[in-house]
């Protein structure tokens, strides 16, 4: 059971009510929860995957691999190259689904590992090259993450880089 509450005396309270009514014991701060690790700190909070990304790479036989600065090649545009040579589809699937867990905490993926999963139907060699990519570009970023900071203004802050209709299969 995972208890937040803006309050640490809320958080106390409901934990005393908790334990009259449940044989129970306090585990203190959370700091994993399935394959996410948790930092708690005064200034805030940071979520990664460090050992699930590296994990990943092992599983896909590219830890060894050169990381990348990038995850996916600038103006790259893939299509459903229908010439093109097929690859295992379990294989790329388990990859692509992989991937999308490790989204969770890494939205810089969230844009690539969309675009490789239109293509889990039927991949072929050009998808399964833009997956050793993002591969390569988490080998580089394991220790990333999101950095939830107390404080501030509360303002949320993003940014959208819209394509303008450029894909080629579906132009969305």
């Amino acid at each position: 059971l995972i208890v937040t509450r803006s309050s640490e005396k809320g958080i106390q309270e409901f934990k005393n009510r908790m334990k009259c009514l449940f044989d129970m014991s306090d585990l203190g701060l959370l700091s994993y929860y399935l394959g996410i690790e948790v930092l708690q700190g005064k200034d805030g909070t940071i979520l990664t995957q460090k050992g699930y990304a590296e994990k990943i790479l092992r599983t896909s036989g590219m830890e060894g691999c050169n990381s990348s600065q990038y995850p996916m090649e600038p103006k790259l545009h893939l299509t459903k190259d229908e010439d093109g040579e097929p690859v295992n589809a379990t294989i790329y699937m388990r990859l692509v689904r992989s991937l999308r867990y490790l989204v969770h905490t890494r939205p810089d993926l969230n844009y690539n590992v969309g675009v490789v999963s239109k293509f889990m139907q039927s991949p072929k060699q050009s998808h399964y090259a833009a997956i050793k990519h993002i591969l390569r570009y988490v080998k580089g970023t394991t220790q990333h993450g999101l950095r939830y900071h107390w404080g501030g203004d509360g303002r949320l802050v993003g940014y959208s880089d819209n394509s303008y209709n450029s894909d080629c299969e579906d132009r969305r």
